[in-house]
């Protein structure tokens, strides 16, 4: 410890956990409510994690910084399992994070213990703010190679819920949000249906089900997808890693899965599912769906066609009032926007990495080397 240090610095145990929560309360994150709450949680994210399972040595938790026998500053690391050419991979994602007011001259230690980790293989941070951004690239971090990850498309389901919406982060409420909706909505719905711009495909095939409902059939469209992509690194999407994502955070009660089953017996085998999760903006009144992955066998655009227009119909059945993608490779986007997306820039772009294995260098630094949906890092596991 430097003389001029604010706290010690330490490594996070499982048993911190109550009081980063409290932490992390008072610097304005959501997270769960009451010690078994609390600890169910991250139990989840540091026990149960396939990653721990899967690491030859223990990714670490995070950090804490105290003082004075206070937490004063937390950094957390979620430890996520990829896979890139038949191998495991573990990925370190920054998660979790924040410090007192007072202290954040100490912020540059926590980030130098996250980024002078030495037993996994990547390091990942998903973010929305520029100050985080920042930190990461003065610790030499990268944007992610595939391209327009930073841009959102989007089809409006209601014009009327979408148009209040605006109008209410724009400031306006009471009658003018209201009439404004109303009027807005009716001229934005004809010109959506004018033009067209909706998924439409045939649905056959189709079922919905709760994350705890997946089964094998995942797991053989998971070895087969990792027979097609063998030089990029992918996310696990194992039916084991699909449930333990799926099941951790605030977005598990209402996620589900659209999947797709070829002909035969019993529906058939798993062609390819879309993930929708909820992520609803209440303080504006935006009831919002968003797609967090999309996996297909062969990267069929037609089946990519069936998801997108059965996603639609479940969110104009729960009355949202947008539906959203984000990410996807460039052949998967092109099939997303033969359905006439709406588009709109990010504030900041989403996924910064940092390799560790140096073997994960050259394939990483192409645009095929990855396949980024918001299954990736954390912003739908938390």
């Amino acid at each position: 410890m430097n003389m001029k240090d604010k706290g010690t610095l330490r490594a996070a145990t499982f048993d911190d956990c109550v009081e980063a929560t409290a932490l992390l309360v008072r610097l304005g994150l959501t997270m769960p409510e009451g010690d078994e709450a609390i600890r169910a949680y991250f139990n989840n994210l540091w026990n149960t994690n396939p990653a721990i399972q899967a690491a030859k040595s223990n990714p670490a938790l995070g950090w804490v910084l105290e003082d004075a026998g206070k937490m004063v500053g937390f950094f957390g690391n979620v430890p996520l399992l990829y896979e890139f050419a038949g191998q495991p991979v573990i990925v370190s994602d920054a998660s979790l994070w924040g410090v007192d007011e007072n202290y954040r001259t100490e912020a540059p230690r926590l980030a130098d213990a996250y980024f002078g980790q030495t037993n996994v293989d990547l390091l990942m941070v998903t973010t929305a703010i520029k100050p985080t951004r920042r930190i990461f690239e003065r610790h030499g971090a990268s944007m992610v190679a595939q391209p327009d990850l930073d841009q959102v498309l989007f089809w409006v389901i209601d014009g009327g819920g979408f148009v209040r919406a605006g109008l209410r982060k724009k400031g306006h409420g009471g009658m003018a949000s209201f009439f404004g909706g109303i009027l807005g909505g009716m001229v934005l719905n004809a010109r959506l249906r004018l033009f067209g711009r909706r998924p439409f495909a045939a649905l056959d095939g189709i079922t919905i089900i709760r994350p705890d409902e997946i089964d094998a059939g995942f797991d053989d469209l998971w070895q087969r997808k990792c027979g097609e992509y063998p030089a990029r690194v992918l996310a696990n999407r194992s039916a084991a890693a699909l449930k333990w994502h799926f099941s951790v955070g605030r977005f598990s009660e209402h996620t589900r899965l659209i999947c797709l089953h070829g002909p035969g017996e019993d529906g058939g085998k798993l062609e390819g599912y879309a993930v929708l999760v909820r992520e609803d903006a209440p303080e504006i009144g935006l009831k919002r769906l968003k797609i967090a992955d999309v996996f297909v066998a062969g990267d069929d655009a037609a089946a990519v066609s069936a998801l997108l227009a059965a996603a639609y119909e479940y969110g104009l059945a729960q009355r949202c009032h947008v539906l959203e993608v984000i990410g996807l490779p460039e052949n998967l986007r092109a099939a997303v926007k033969t359905h006439k997306p709406l588009e709109r820039p990010m504030p900041t772009f989403p996924f910064f990495y940092k390799v560790v294995n140096p073997d994960l260098t050259a394939p990483l630094a192409q645009a095929d080397g990855w396949y980024m949906t918001p299954y990736d890092g954390d912003s739908t596991l938390l």
